[in-house]
């Protein structure tokens, strides 16, 4: 199937690749600011040229067709290739400009890049970021497939395809609800910490990860802690800690505010100190745009700091 003929107008391309990869007309109008009906109606032209179905629509779910999944393979080559010849010519008159895709796990992604997506657009106003939050594990997976330009992970992931390069270390805490830390006697050892009721993140999870790696130190069982409730974002971890469902284990990030104001209490465990890594994740055998390699650096950069 061709992609190439003349009729077939690149603005369609670029919604149909859109709609492919966010799975939402609605989402696919919003980054290409324009209306769903008119996602639409670009879809439906590229289905009656081509005499074939795109996409079935199940339910609120959007799922390619074979055709979509055919067509796909040859549109991103040419959204990209447009997209990269249009950053060669922006480059020449030094105007950084374009789209920018990155991948980050939770904690860079609402902590981390929040002010250092700030500072990089008041430099470069005519960029535009799309953060797509995942867990570590569909980040690298993400970084590898070249669904992302690059990608902030809590965690080392070794391939011979991805260039990593360390950020910063941090610090995970055990804690609980004041209510519920008042009814666990001090001290605790980290072999108390199976008699404790647990709230866990999902598997794939760095900082699910770094727990396990803490315990297996020990000659301890994660899975032998008694789980109350997994849950699949940091926000959600907090919540149901503070709520008194169990304790739990999160970055000195999401929860040094919650800590100093009471609402949260840090359970000291005797010889347990759980740190992890902060990772960039690139493709070696990728080319990025200039766009894309300069918030790279300025991340770098700032975080090393």
């Amino acid at each position: 199937m061709s992609v190439c003929g003349k009729e077939m107008e690149i603005r369609k391309l670029q919604a149909f690749v859109k709609v492919y990869e966010l799975r939402s007309f609605s989402r696919a109008g919003q980054e290409l600011f324009l209306s769903q009906p008119t996602i639409s109606t670009h879809i439906l032209s590229l289905e009656d040229e081509l005499q074939v179905k795109l996409f079935d629509r199940i339910g609120r779910s959007i799922i390619p067709t074979q055709a979509g999944e055919v067509l796909y393979r040859g549109a991103r080559d040419i959204v990209r290739a447009l997209n990269r010849t249009r950053a060669d010519i922006q480059e020449l008159t030094n105007h950084v400009s374009g789209q920018v895709v990155i991948g980050g796990s939770t904690i860079p992604s609402n902590y981390l890049l929040p002010p250092l997506l700030s500072s990089f657009r008041k430099k470069h106003p005519d960029v535009c970021v799309d953060l797509r939050i995942s867990d570590s594990i569909q980040i690298t997976q993400d970084v590898l497939a070249g669904n992302v330009d690059f990608g902030l992970v809590g965690g080392f992931a070794g391939h011979i395809d991805l260039e990593q390069s360390l950020l910063l270390t941090d610090e995970l805490m055990v804690v609980a609800s004041p209510e519920l830390g008042k009814k666990i006697s001090r001290p605790i050892s980290p072999e108390k910490l199976k008699e404790l009721p647990w709230v866990i993140r999902e598997k794939g999870s760095g900082t699910r990860q770094a727990m396990e790696n803490a315990m297996h130190a020990h000659k301890l069982d994660f899975s032998a802690l008694p789980a109350k409730a997994f849950v699949q974002s940091t926000e959600a971890l907090v919540r149901c800690i503070m709520a008194g469902i169990g304790v739990g284990v999160t970055s000195r990030l999401a929860v040094q505010d919650y800590i100093q104001s009471g609402a949260l209490l840090r359970l000291e465990v005797e010889n347990f100190n759980i740190k992890r890594e902060f990772y960039l994740l690139k493709h070696k055998r990728r080319t990025l745009f200039m766009c894309a390699t300069i918030l790279m650096q300025h991340i770098q950069r700032h975080m090393r700091n």
